[in-house]
């Protein structure tokens, strides 16, 4: 399976889990960039490379991202002084961090569909 062909069943697989997903291919490597909206609508999405074709390697720095998301961390930055969301974010602490754990659930979903891909890509040769 061509570099073409990987980019565009990583991208049908994401689409068909509601993410919306652009490519970015430069000589040594496809730059994704993964977006999706939380529950209380906040505009979530992050990048990953993929390298000469590897899903393997993109799936990994997946996993890394997900294990590395500070849930309270991402939350935090959507608090005014007085603990109350901003910049959109649900008023009430509480929500925010709900929606940072939704956020979380989602990279999770995109990473389980996404080594399914691969897997299903390995066993097609």
């Amino acid at each position: 399976m061509d570099n073409k062909d990987i980019i565009n069943a990583v991208i049908v697989c994401s689409e068909d889990i509601g993410w919306h997903v652009n490519s970015n291919p430069t000589k040594d490597e496809v730059i994704f960039e993964f977006s999706k909206f939380t529950p209380a609508g906040q505009d979530f999405s992050f990048q990953v490379a993929m390298s000469s074709g590897s899903l393997k390697g993109m799936t990994q720095e997946i996993m890394e991202y997900y294990e590395a998301f500070d849930v309270d961390a991402e939350a935090y930055l959507w608090l005014d002084s007085s603990g109350h969301g901003r910049n959109g974010a649900p008023y009430r602490m509480r929500d925010v961090l709900a929606d940072m754990e939704a956020a979380e659930q989602m990279i999770r979903g995109l990473l389980e569909a996404l080594i399914v891909l691969e897997d299903r890509l390995c066993k097609m040769g």
